[in-house]
């Protein structure tokens, strides 16, 4: 009975050994292609069961035909007029027919012949990031245009860029490497876009010294807007004193006028009390301002006052002893 088991075993250990050296399972997502002795055969799609010869005979390779995520590392890109850090990737596939892949392809298995295309494919992605992104400005100034994806507005163009526009541009250029490895390129995107340490000093640098200019300039219109208004006060106070004082020589010279129509009715009526007036005005008029003056007794301007203020005639004390001149 044990015998019996044994060979059971052996014979299911010799047939699944056997099912995987002489056959092989093509998969509804794959594509095979199989070599004999070096030489390659057709590409087999068709999903089901394959015979095959094992190894060194023949050599199988299997591929899958779904979209295949290829993300590159940080890079540093310079720009039109600075310098970012970008992170871009793709998606690719087998093309329908898949000879012109396998041709390409180059390694011992299926995993290195995929990664000897993706290098390529990325070293495509790079070249083609670097050539867009070289003919590009203002792509710090617009980094919210960028991250948001947003449209640039009615004349602003050449100013901004979006991620569709950039991603277009990369994917053309990737497309024409892609075909020529068999591969159908399905998407391209830009994943990060980053500033480097001297862009940054340069953008802040460059903001601080616009600011710095729009400051001047405000104070500059400021201190012009000043003068402006400090010389057209001083020009309306001069107005206003010159009209005033032109206002005030009419009045005065009315006033003269009047006067002199009163001391012409008075001097019709009592001749002595306008000689007085005018005498007064006179005596006014010399002694507008603070003056000293040094008159004789006899002085026309003292002669209203002298009956109510000159002494009559009386001793005089003697002027050696009062020290008062004669």
């Amino acid at each position: 009975m044990k015998k019996i088991i044994n060979i059971i075993i052996f014979a299911l250990l010799l047939l699944i050994f056997g099912s995987y050296m002489f056959t092989f399972q093509v998969r509804q997502d794959k594509v095979v292609f199989v070599e004999t002795f070096g030489k390659r055969g057709d590409a087999i799609q068709e999903p089901g069961l394959k015979f095959r010869w094992p190894w060194p005979i023949q050599e199988v390779y299997t591929f899958d035909r779904r979209i295949h995520l290829l993300t590159t590392q940080y890079g540093q890109i310079s720009t039109g007029d600075s310098s970012l850090v970008v992170q871009p990737y793709l998606g690719w596939r087998i093309q329908e027919n898949p000879k012109t892949f396998i041709g390409r392809a180059k390694g011992n298995t299926a995993t290195a012949r995929r990664a000897s295309v993706e290098n390529i494919l990325r070293q495509a992605l790079d070249g083609a990031v670097t050539s867009v992104f070289g003919n590009k400005e203002n792509l710090i100034v617009t980094a919210k245009s960028l991250h948001n994806g947003e449209k640039e507005q009615d004349g602003d163009q050449n100013k901004g860029h979006t991620f569709e526009d950039l991603e277009k541009d990369i994917f053309s250029n990737v497309k024409v490497k892609a075909e020529e490895m068999g591969v159908e390129l399905k998407f391209v995107g830009i994943r990060r876009v980053g500033i480097t340490e001297h862009s940054v000093q340069v953008t802040l640098n460059s903001m601080v010294t616009q600011w710095n200019d729009e400051a001047a300039t405000d104070m500059k219109n400021a201190q012009d807007e000043a003068l402006r208004i400090r010389t057209s006060a001083m020009n309306a106070k001069a107005s206003a004193i010159e009209e005033a004082n032109a206002k005030a020589d009419i009045i005065a010279a009315k006033a003269s006028a009047d006067q002199a129509k009163i001391f012409s009715e008075l001097q019709e009526k009592d001749a002595d009390l306008a000689a007085f007036l005018i005498e007064l005005n006179a005596m006014e008029a010399v002694l507008e301002k603070e003056t000293t003056l040094v008159l004789d007794e006899d002085f026309p301007f003292l002669e209203p006052l002298r009956g109510k203020f000159l002494l009559k005639e009386t001793t005089l004390p003697d002027s050696s002893k009062s020290g008062i001149a004669p």
